[in-house]
């Protein structure tokens, strides 16, 4: 009797400890881990963000402090190998006990061009694994659209949190502005790569991603892949630090990312840059995405009316669904913009009084003042004598017969010009609208021969 009672005992134990455990694992504010992009450049080099993993075993598992974790690359394993740390971050401890692995242990992976999926494991008798997380191989001159989530994606920040809880996903609040997954398809679709950035901890990173997969599949169009960025610095670091500053901190990441493709890119650009457009909805979201060089006229700002705004104009859309159909204006097919980038590296900069040489004067030329005074005089008889030949001719031609009948002949009208790809849409007079002019008012696009 005695044995079935402790049995019974063990079994409702056992069922609070499988409560308990599912709870901590659906409200986990101690553990999570970012997305990795890593950039591979034309040489073969390839350069990585933080692998940023945060475990519960400083605060839950303390015997797990100081073991090696295994890397494991899209279900095998891989050469690298990290260390839980003191503070229960995963550290390289080959690398000086930084988040970045060595150069050369980068190389050797067999990584597959877009997503790939990482699992980190303690060596127990059941492998554990203690996280996961994706790592993006993107090119050099990939093209990123960066999107913010709560407040842009979702129609507020607080109810975003509220929708990617547990609760919420069980619930399906989806709380998401109408046609935003359309929108980011269509945009992932002429090559773009999507980053989504977002001030919320690493700790609800894994809640993150099950949110944003959920959205979208009652239209039938999902959230494209794209790679998460969190604050590293966990629950009580982000609400402390990242909140209190939020536009330090997305340059901080952006400009980490930037860094990956070596480029050089102005503020507001027109050099070649990574950042091809960015979503947001609070103006230090513009400003953070201008900052890194994402052009003015593709940072867009959404309120939570799902009225989408460009940064620094009145021009709007009625929300991701009026966007839709001219984003392959706005967002160009991303071989285009790279050809753009190829011209504007290759072709040199126009003279002027800054990049003209200098101590060279053609009047320094011995005799050149004579030189000029005679030919001169000659082309001004060769033109005169072109000039008479010409007006002769022209006065056989008319007595000519039928020669009336070509003054008549009407010179056919050319094609209006297409709409160029990638070319911002000027601002009504009014403020308002969605459509663009048309491109048969050559003043405003440019098209006017200004002698240049």
């Amino acid at each position: 009797a005695k044995s079935g009672k402790m049995s019974w005992v063990d079994a409702g134990v056992g069922k609070i400890g499988n409560i308990w455990d599912g709870f901590r694992e659906s409200f986990d504010f101690v553990s999570g881990a970012n997305d990795v992009v890593v950039i591979r450049h034309p040489d073969g080099l390839m350069l990585s963000s933080p692998f940023s993993v945060q475990t519960n075993a400083s605060t839950v598992n303390r015997h797990y402090l100081g073991k090696d974790v295994d890397v494991f690359l899209n279900g095998r394993r891989t050469e690298l190998q990290m260390r839980i740390h003191d503070d229960g971050r995963l550290v390289f401890p080959q690398s000086n006990n930084s988040m970045t692995p060595e150069a050369n242990a980068l190389n050797r992976l067999p990584l597959k061009d877009g997503k790939n999926s990482i699992d980190f494991r303690l060596e127990l008798p059941d492998s554990t694994v203690i996280a996961s997380t994706f790592l993006f191989l993107w090119g050099q001159h990939d093209k990123i659209v960066v999107v913010d989530i709560d407040g842009t994606i979702t129609r507020t920040d607080a109810g975003g949190v509220v929708a990617s809880s547990e609760l919420g996903l069980k619930m399906g609040l989806g709380h998401a502005h109408e046609g935003v997954t359309e929108a980011m398809s269509a945009i992932e679709s002429a090559g773009y790569r999507l980053l989504f950035l977002t001030a919320r901890p690493i700790t609800r990173a894994d809640a993150t991603r099950r949110y944003l997969n959920s959205i979208g599949k009652e239209s039938g169009v999902p959230m494209p892949s794209g790679a998460l960025m969190t604050s590293a610095l966990g629950t009580f670091g982000t609400l402390t630090a990242v909140w209190k500053d939020i536009r330090s901190y997305k340059i901080k990441q952006l400009r980490e990312v930037l860094a990956l493709f070596d480029f050089d890119c102005p503020p507001g650009g027109p050099a070649p840059c990574c950042f091809s457009g960015g979503f947001g909805n609070h103006d230090y979201d513009a400003a953070a995405y201008v900052d890194v060089g994402t052009p003015e006229s593709r940072v867009m700002l959404i309120d939570e009316d799902s009225i989408i705004r460009v940064h620094g104009t009145t021009h709007s859309y009625s929300g991701y669904r009026g966007l839709l159909q001219y984003i392959p204006d706005l967002f160009p097919p991303v071989a285009v913009l790279q050809w753009q980038d190829e011209l504007s590296r290759t072709v040199p900069p126009p003279m002027n009084a800054a990049n003209r040489p200098q101590g060279f004067s053609v009047n320094k030329i011995p005799g050149a003042a004579l030189i000029g005074e005679v030919s001169g005089k000659m082309w001004g008889s060769v033109a005169k004598t072109t000039t008479n030949v010409g007006a002769g001719i022209g006065n056989q031609m008319n007595n000519l017969p039928g020669a009336g009948s070509f003054k008549s002949l009407r010179v056919p009208d050319l094609p209006k010009m297409p709409p160029i790809p990638g070319m911002p849409f000027p601002v009504s007079p009014d403020g308002h609208g969605d459509k663009p002019p048309s491109y048969s008012d050559a003043t405003t696009h440019g098209l006017v021969d200004r002698g240049e």
